[in-house]
């Protein structure tokens, strides 16, 4: 097996590619890149596809890959699940040498989108979905770049148990979406192992008044410590800023939906304390190649990356080069089956190894709070070899 390409090493970015002239011809590296990029929901993917932009474009700055250049085919689903795998089949009809496929913060449109490019035999790369079932529900052809919802419930309901101490929670899920149902029944099963009570109601996702589930809090025979709100960010505010106008001042818990610069803004705005959630070890990494990366994301996009779901994007576009490096060939099985054998893949945000038979890694977990509009991690779940 070829050494893994490190993103660790020094990077170089560049704003133009130059290719030379007798390079012209060579026929690039395809790549369908379905992200929403409008609506709702590109509060997650417009920066992480921004990642995968600067992925590439530092790629082909240093001479592409097996000698071909790299080329994103941009796919906005606009924030409609329901419009997503048509989308995706179309850009595969449009552009049939797809090599494979990166996208989507959301297992939801992750899981839509994953049957279609399982169907065409196409490798497809999530950054940021979390649903840990999700390869197993659409195939082999199907990997995930970021941590499973059960390793970041399993976190928060320790952190809750041992460094909060709580023993009752409310739990709130948006029946909605995939990944708010499944982080929110993965917490409830591993806050109840540690012997917590949890009281569960579920939401439907389009809801704007709270004041259903603040009252059954409020007359609780047993009243909670904390609340976990298993929600999208898109609703998040809404709910937070409820919750503290009716003179709730528990502690408020989530998941990683809820890394959204809006909930800070009003965190600062109204002085609203003890918000937590899980995400990916990114607030407080001082890397050289972080550093050299969020330099390159203000310099082409005008703003430091958001959250974590933008060095994702990249790192799924170099997990995918090194698949095709080590492979020696853009053939779609090929790639697939070198993603399946990557093993300590060094991104910015943590090693991806994948574990024979699965296509989730084992990553940093951390837990951040958010006071007054400022955000500060407060503890890191790590595995072994991290």
């Amino acid at each position: 097996m070829r050494p893994t390409r490190s993103v660790l090493a020094p990077i170089l970015f560049v704003s133009v590619v130059i290719v030379a002239p007798a390079a012209r011809a060579v026929e690039p590296i395809v790549v369908i890149a379905p992200f929403n990029l409008t609506g709702p929901d590109s509060v997650l993917d417009a920066p992480c596809y921004h990642g995968a932009e600067l992925a590439v474009e530092k790629l082909n700055g240093e001479g592409g890959i097996l000698g071909r250049p790299m080329r994103l085919i941009e796919v906005d689903t606009a924030s409609d699940v329901g419009g997503t795998a048509d989308k995706v089949r179309v850009a595969l009809e449009n552009h049939p040498d797809a090599v494979a496929g990166v996208g989507f913060a959301y297992s939801t449109y992750a899981l839509e989108a994953g049957r279609v490019l399982q169907k065409a035999g196409t490798p497809f790369i999530t950054p940021g979905a979390t649903a840990p079932d999700l390869p197993r529900e659409v195939g082999d052809d199907l990997f995930l770049a970021a941590y499973g919802d059960d390793a970041q419930a399993r976190v928060m309901a320790k952190y809750a148990w041992h460094e909060l101490g709580i023993r009752r929670v409310a739990l709130w899920i948006d029946e909605s979406r995939v990944y708010t149902r499944t982080v929110g029944a993965y917490f409830d099963q591993f806050f109840r192992a540690l012997g917590g009570s949890v009281e569960k109601r579920t939401y439907p996702g389009d809801t704007t008044d709270f004041r259903g589930l603040i009252a059954a809090v409020k007359s609780a025979e047993q009243s909670p410590q904390a609340i976990y709100a298993a929600s999208m960010p898109g609703s998040a505010v809404t709910l937070i800023e409820q919750v503290r106008k009716a003179g709730i001042d528990l502690p408020l818990l989530s998941a990683d939906g809820w890394a959204d610069k809006r909930i800070v803004d009003a965190s600062g705005r109204q002085g609203i304390k003890n918000i937590y959630f899980t995400t990916h070890r990114f607030l407080g990494v001082e890397t050289p190649a972080m550093k050299a990366f969020v330099d390159a994301y203000r310099r082409k996009f005008g703003a430091t990356p958001p959250d974590a779901f933008a060095p994702l994007g990249f790192d799924s576009v170099n997990l995918l080069a090194d698949a095709i490096e080590r492979a020696g060939s853009a053939e779609p099985a090929k790639v697939r089956a070198s993603l399946a054998d990557t093993r300590d893949f060094r991104g910015l945000v943590g090693k991806i190894s994948y574990a024979p038979g699965t296509r989730v890694p084992k990553k940093a977990v951390a837990v951040i709070r958010i006071d007054n509009g400022m955000e500060a991690p407060v503890w890191t779940w790590t595995p072994a070899g991290q």
